[in-house]
Parts: C-alpha cells; sequence; structure tokens
C-alpha cells in the first residue's frame, strides 16, 4: 500500500491501522520519517517568515522559550549566511523530532504489551510497534496544525502521547481474535 494512503487511512480509520500490523518495518520506519517531514514543514515556513516579516508572528515561538526580538537581531545580523542556517537548524530539528517520535513509538510499543494481553490479543512488539507508528498519525497533524495557527495547549507533549496511546489500544481492540 502506498505511503499517502496509509497516511490518509491513519487519519481517520482506526481498523486500517490495525490492519498495518503485518506491514514490514523498513517501510513503517519510512512512513515515520516522512511523517517527520511533513508535520516540521510547517514549522520552517513559520520559522522563515517570522525572520523575514516585522509582524508578530515570532510571537509564535515565544512560547516554546524563545525570544522574538533576539531571533530578529540574530537573523539581520547573518544576511549572508540566512539559508545556510536555516537549512541547519531544520535538518537538526528534523533529526531531533525523528528520534523523539521513535523513541515515543518505542514507549507506546512496550507499555501495549500488557495491554494486548489483558486485552486477549496476543501481539508482538513489532506488530505493536508497526501499530504505535500509525497511531502517532492523527496526533501529530493535530499539533503541526495547532502550532502553525499559534495555538498554545498546556502539556501539549503529555497530550500527544496519551492520544497517540489510546489511539493504538483502540487498534489492538479492533484487532479480530484468533480462530
Amino acid at each position: 500500500m502506498k505511503l499517502h494512503i496509509r497516511f490518509i487511512k491513519s487519519l481517520y480509520s482506526i481498523k486500517s491501522i490495525a490492519q498495518f500490523r503485518f506491514l514490514g518495518v523498513g517501510s513503517t520506519i519510512l512512513y515515520v520519517l516522512l511523517l517527520t517531514l511533513l508535520c516540521i514543514f510547517p514549522v520552517l515556513i513559520v520559522f522563515i517568515l517570522s525572520l523575514l516579516s516585522d509582524q508578530q508572528t515570532l510571537k509564535n515561538f515565544e512560547n516554546y522559550g524563545l525570544n522574538p526580538d533576539q531571533m530578529q537581531e540574530f537573523a539581520s545580523s547573518l544576511d549572508g549566511i540566512f539559508p545556510i542556517i536555516v537549512a541547519v537548524i531544520y535538518m537538526v530539528m528534523y533529526i531531533l523530532f525523528s528520534g523523539i517520535l521513535f523513541s515515543g513509538v518505542s514507549l507506546i510499543a512496550g507499555c501495549a504489551i500488557p495491554v494486548s494481553n489483558i486485552i486477549g490479543k496476543r501481539l508482538s512488539y513489532r506488530h505493536l510497534w508497526v501499530i504505535s507508528c500509525y497511531s502517532i498519525t492523527l496526533p501529530s497533524v493535530l499539533l503541526t496544525i495547532l502550532f502553525t495557527f499559534n495555538v498554545h495547549i498546556p502539556f501539549s507533549f503529555f497530550w500527544f502521547w496519551l492520544f497517540s496511546f489510546t489511539i493504538c489500544v483502540l487498534a489492538i481492540k479492533k484487532i479480530p481474535a484468533k480462530k
């Protein structure tokens, strides 16, 4: 199944997420990397537009501990190497966010092992890991949209992982019982 189809189905179908457990780990890793790229792209656009404009859009980054005035001064002092710096910052953010997503997915899969046993679905860690990877799709997209529109939710990191875990558990429940 193509990546964009998996992405769309992961946004609305818990049953599809449960069926994705049979997909390979390699294609699932690629999916998470592309999901990270897709979700970090609006952050890059907001960042670049904020630095290039004199509007108050830099306030978007204030919620995350960055001083807008210092960011504007820093950007104006680096006119010649600005594209290189933005590219480096973007790559570092991409690697950092990918690492956070993979670590979180692994933790969700680990926490899902006892849940799947309680529900009566004996699944391997590999299957739970793949389900967890697709369970982060909707929370990732929602968090990206909220950031883009400068909506700050307290403890958003916690809510993100709780929502992802809930989707994972619901997907486990959708798996048919062994005959």
